[in-house]
Formats: C-alpha cells, structure tokens, sequence
C-alpha cells in the first residue's frame, strides 16, 4: 500500500480544520477562518504562517507577488482557503498555480462555505512532471484585422496563462504578457495613462495600462471574472481617444484564457 505524502501531517491538519469548521460553523468570512486555523495548527504544535509573500517570476523575470493563505511546516503542505458556496475547478487550478510559484509539497484547498467542510488534496505533481505546450495557430475571422499580428499575440497569451495559470493579479500578467512579448520579438508600447477631454476642454489624466502591440493592436490584460459590455466599451472609447482600430482584451481569471477583440469606430 502506497503511503500518502506527509501522511501524519496531512491527518492532523484535516483534523484542525474540522475543529475549526465545527466549533465556528460555515460563511464566515476568509480572514477569520485564516486565524482561527493558525491558532488551531499552532496549538498542535504545527508550524505555520498566514500570507507567507512569495514573489512570482516569469522566464527568469520577477512579475509580482503573491500571498499564501496558510504556510505549514515550511512548504510540505500550503492551504488555499475559501468560503463558496462548493470548491469549483477553478480554485483548484488556482492551488495547482501556488503550487508551482511556491514549491510546495501539498496544497489543500478548504472550502468552508458549506454544511460541512470539503478539503481537496493537491501533490505538487508539476514539479516532478512539467507538461508540454501546445497551442495551435487559430483561423481568425475574415473581418479581423492584422491576422498575423494577432495570432503571434494570441500565442504569447496563451503561453503567459499555461505557464502562470490562473489566480494572480493583472499586472502579475500584464508584466508577463510584455515579458513574452519581448521573449518573441514582439513590439509594444506600454500606455499608462492618457488625457480625457470634453468639447476640448482637458479634465484629467486617466491610468490605464494598455500595451499597443507593433503599432496595431491596443492590449487589455486583466484578470476579472468576466469581460462585461462596459470594459469593452470602456476600450473602445479609449481606441478612438488614440485613433486605433483593432483592440483585445485577455481575461486570464479562469482556468481558460477568454480572449475579446472590439473593433473601433
């Protein structure tokens, strides 16, 4: 019989985080849970530090930073917790991610949104089994502007989302995206904030951390649960204050890279 990884370890914190869920109930909020499961580790004698910082890097270069939940016993085990109404697939992809960033044995995700908590365990198989890329160029539609261009910015897109995964901030992204975009060569223009007038008359500079691609291709990179009609709208305004056509936005939030383009005036 195969034993688990950190068998002992794996028992007692379950066994915390039961207590925890038990004496406390479901639906409180994730700060509270955070502490209460630190003084629960810590009075059995299990090390452990809550938003442990981890800085995130990418093809060598640092990209952001990065908090775990639950740091236990200096990496064998890390805990992502959550208070949902289920664990989806997303915070597991989400724990696989800080799992790859941090270099942990373990992760649990903890979900104590429910009757009664659900605990998900993750080995860090990433580490030992690194998995191959592979994205095939994507027919654009005949009305698409520069296909070319956006294929070769679709494939750094994508390559930032298999090489992250989903779970960071947008400028852990945004400084990825332009960190490939180097990496093939790519041109852009890092916008980080333009002037807003009305009837000629300037009211502000607005931030906006946009990347013109090559001249062409005004870039968005977030990290959002979903692309709404007013950030694409809110794009395209900002296309016509710059006098472009073609914009994307790139959602890295899910398990899957969204990717919308908006077509100026």
């Amino acid at each position: 019989m195969t034993n688990l990884l950190h068998e002992e370890l794996s028992y007692a914190v379950r066994g915390v985080l039961y207590d925890v869920h038990n004496q406390l109930g479901p639906m409180l909020p994730e700060p509270v849970c955070t502490q209460a499961v630190a003084i629960g580790l810590e009075k059995e004698g299990i090390r452990c530090q809550t938003e442990k910082p981890f800085e995130v890097t990418y093809r060598g270069v640092q990209v952001g930073r990065y908090a775990v939940d639950v740091w236990v016993e200096e990496g064998k085990l890390l805990l992502e917790l959550k208070v949902a109404p289920q664990i989806e697939p997303l915070h597991k992809a989400q724990a696989i991610s800080y799992l790859k960033v941090t270099g942990a044995d373990l992760a649990f995700v903890v979900n104590f949104g429910e009757e009664k908590v659900t605990i998900q365990r993750l080995p860090n198989f990433v580490r030992d089994k690194p998995v191959v890329f592979n994205w095939e160029k994507q027919p654009p539609g005949d009305d698409l502007l520069y296909p070319e261009l956006v294929n070769e910015v679709l494939l750094a897109l994508h390559m930032v989302h298999f090489t992250l995964g989903p779970g960071f901030l947008h400028q852990v992204y945004r400084r990825s995206t332009m960190v490939e975009l180097k990496e093939q060569a790519i041109g852009y223009e890092y916008i980080k904030e333009i002037p807003i007038f009305y009837q000629n008359i300037h009211l502000v500079n607005q931030a906006v951390r946009l990347l013109f691609v090559e001249g062409r291709v005004l870039l968005a990179t977030i990290a959002v649960e979903a692309v709404t009609e007013a950030m694409k709208r809110q794009l395209q305004v900002r296309m016509k204050q710059l006098d472009h056509k073609l914009g994307l936005i790139a959602n890295f939030h899910g398990t899957v890279l969204e990717t919308v383009f908006v077509r100026g005036w």
